[in-house]
């Protein structure tokens, strides 16, 4: 079942998924962080689902890229717009 996120909650999402993104952006290359482009990669990256999934490096640390959506957000129309939007703009300033 797809789950409609509300404007105020996409909004919230998007805001702390890109300032997960510059974050990652100011200490490696799209390249790096999307291990050459894969945008299951660049999602896991910014661990908005579940937290980031592997050791963390020193800089990430006290960044807090824990879990911040639920099952259901993760599952909507509107995260998969969210990565893909944040996804391109990554690759275009590559």
């Amino acid at each position: 079942m797809n789950t409609k996120i509300s404007e105020a909650r996409a909004l919230e999402i998007y805001m702390e998924a890109k300032r997960r993104m510059d974050l990652w952006l100011s200490h490696s290359t799209f390249d790096e962080m999307s291990v050459l482009g894969s945008k299951l990669r660049f999602d896991m990256a910014l661990g908005l689902h579940g937290g980031y999934p592997f050791d963390k490096p020193e800089w990430m640390k006290n960044q807090a890229f824990n879990d911040f959506v639920s099952e259901s957000e993760f599952d909507s129309s509107e995260y998969d717009e969210i990565i893909n939007q944040l996804f391109n703009q990554a690759q275009e300033k590559n």
